[in-house]
């Protein structure tokens, strides 16, 4: 009786010995590592900001000039507006289209706060758009003038603008400068067939070229996300709230229990981070879908599965720049030569040929009626014969190519 006695106390005691340790390990702040982002003197970063909303500002100043801009950012809509609409929108915008070139070259690094509730960045990046958009249009316009040196200059400087817009930020910044590089490019990937001028696609090779060695690395963009991740956690833990105000579990509304559920996600949360950079850090062609880190904890689920995506628009806009780059001289070639290359090696263009999907050379045909087919496999990794599915700019469905414009769906995509 009196053995049994102990043995209760001893199973009472040892709870309760629990019970203060999970109380101490639960009340105790996660301890996990934010280092202040450190900025370079004079940073491009701010100065473009600063010019995007400035031009947002002229765009918004008068009801003429927001009609104006209205159908200037409208992609669907004829280019250029008529003369005397033109003639305005070029006034108001072009001296702020023509500043933000000063600083495509000059060290760059995204301004941001680890706190969605008080990042600036969420403020600027439609701004950053509308300022895409307002070149886009002058793209467009260029491009109805055959002024085709034009078309390129201002491709690529956005493009380039993208890159200053994106650098060293977190996922949010990559994705407005994925979007602001496809603002840029789409112009020139659907009139394709009609860019011939010799000026222009050495233009368009060079900045290829200068692409592979400038384009902003993306580990370090994955670094800054898993930085916010950190902080978000840690605030989490300070601030509790139910993942749905609207119907909080009963969980949720109890005293600790939130905190509880919040740390021991971290585990997995880092270790997922390590797996997500390694995998990010792979070639295409090394990267399995089983690769990426699968997780368990319900937080980590909401949040992390989300980044495969972006790894692979990473992959795609490579591959966009570099098809390209490998069009122009293509088309450079048969100028010269009067016929098309018999292979992309013939070009001795490097790594410029080389499909980031698959680590070889793009697909490459030649037929003398149809002209040249080349595209990249794409996401699938599969060779699909050229065939890309409708408004599938980043070979999601099946292959990624340069389409010209009128492309159906399913429709093969052979350039003359």
């Amino acid at each position: 009786m009196k053995r049994a006695k102990w043995g209760c106390l001893s199973v009472v005691g040892l709870t309760a010995l629990a019970v203060v340790a999970l109380l101490i390990w639960a009340y105790r702040p996660p301890r996990l590592e934010v280092p202040e982002r450190q900025y370079p003197p004079n940073n491009a970063y701010e100065q473009l900001a600063a010019i995007a909303e400035r031009l947002n500002e002229i765009e918004r100043s008068t009801p003429r000039l927001q009609m104006l801009s209205r159908r200037a950012h409208d992609t669907r809509a004829p280019a250029p507006m008529p003369a005397a609409d033109h003639a305005d929108y070029a006034r108001a915008v072009e001296p702020l289209l023509r500043e933000y070139r000063r600083y495509l070259d000059a060290p760059s690094k995204v301004v941001m706060q680890y706190d969605p509730n008080n990042d600036p960045f969420f403020g600027i990046a439609p701004l950053l758009r509308n300022l895409a958009r307002a070149e886009n249009y002058f793209i467009r316009t260029a491009f109805a003038r055959n002024r085709q040196e034009e078309v390129v200059e201002r491709a690529t400087a956005l493009v380039k603008y993208s890159n200053q817009v994106s650098r060293d930020g977190a996922i949010i910044s990559y994705l407005v400068g994925a979007a602001v590089r496809s603002i840029a490019l789409d112009p020139v990937r659907k009139n394709i067939e009609r860019l011939n001028n010799r000026a222009a696609l050495e233009r368009l090779l060079r900045w290829a070229q200068e692409d592979e060695r400038h384009r902003p690395a993306f580990v370090p963009i994955l670094e800054t996300e898993h930085h916010y991740n950190r902080a978000m956690t840690m605030r989490m833990y300070r601030n509790p709230q139910p993942m749905d105000p609207a119907s909080p579990q009963w969980w949720e509304t109890m005293p600790l229990l939130p905190q509880i559920y919040i740390k021991t996600s971290i585990p997995e949360m880092e270790w997922a981070w390590g797996q997500i950079k390694a995998y990010a850090a792979k070639p295409a062609w090394e990267r399995k879908p089983g690769d990426f880190p699968r997780v368990r904890h319900p937080l980590n689920d909401a949040l992390l599965p989300v980044f495969a995506q972006p790894i692979n628009r990473r992959d795609a806009d490579v591959a966009v720049a570099r098809l390209l780059g490998c069009v122009a001289a293509i088309r450079l070639h048969k100028q010269r030569t009067g016929r098309y290359p018999d292979s992309l090696e013939a070009l001795n263009l490097g790594e410029l040929t080389i499909d980031p999907f698959t680590g070889k050379p793009f697909i490459y045909k030649v037929d003398p009626r149809k002209g040249v087919l080349i595209y990249s496999v794409g996401v699938n990794k599969r060779d699909d014969g050229g065939i890309v599915a409708e408004r599938d700019w980043y070979g999601e469905q099946g292959d990624l190519a340069i389409q010209p414009t009128g492309t159906k769906a399913q429709t093969d995509l052979w350039l003359k």
